[in-house]
């Protein structure tokens, strides 16, 4: 569930096929969806050798990401209409990756996966690496989701774009809050 809800990498590869296209923002999709694994598999060796740490930063990441949040809903709720951005310069996969290694909505979602799903029931690195193997594809699957829904609504978000931010501003808002509950 967390995978599909919106946050930071949802909404940019969103934005990024509304401007682009599909195809035309494949660059920045492979960087956030290897972002994606490479933090999963970095989470998954963190969590595993400090798994009773992890409880104790938990709240610390949990606040940072909550600000992080906030603050992208305040860039996308106030920024100017996109057609007023640089709208013709593609992002790149280099922007991809390093966005995602720092996305603190995907640093808590492995955090929490490995540490309240995995760990607990899984005792052997097989089962580890299958389960956190899954975790990435359901994952890539809702980032390409989110993406695919921005290059078929393209015209659509274009005609609304006011609307379109406040909304994509009120769901990181939302994000921001239940990362709390």
């Amino acid at each position: 569930i967390t995978s599909i809800t919106p946050g930071p990498s949802n909404i940019l590869m969103m934005n990024e096929a509304r401007r682009f296209g599909f195809l035309g923002s494949w660059r920045f999709m492979i960087g956030i969806l290897t972002g994606f694994a490479v933090l999963g598999i970095m989470s998954g060796i963190f969590t595993t050798g400090l798994y009773n740490l992890v409880p104790i930063i938990e709240p610390y990441f949990k606040i940072a990401g909550a600000i992080y949040l906030l603050y992208l809903a305040w860039q996308v709720g106030l920024s100017k209409s996109s057609k007023e951005n640089f709208s013709d310069v593609k992002s790149s996969f280099l922007s991809g990756f390093i966005f995602q290694l720092i996305n603190v909505k995907s640093i808590l979602f492995f955090l929490t996966v490995m540490s309240g799903f995995i760990l607990p029931f899984n005792h052997s690195s097989k089962s580890t690496v299958f389960y956190l193997t899954l975790a990435i594809f359901l994952g890539w699957l809702a980032l390409l989701l989110w993406s695919g829904f921005g290059s078929l609504f393209k015209n659509f978000f274009t005609k609304h774009d006011k609307s379109f931010r406040f909304i994509m501003c009120l769901l990181l808002i939302y994000s921001a809050v239940t990362i709390f509950l």
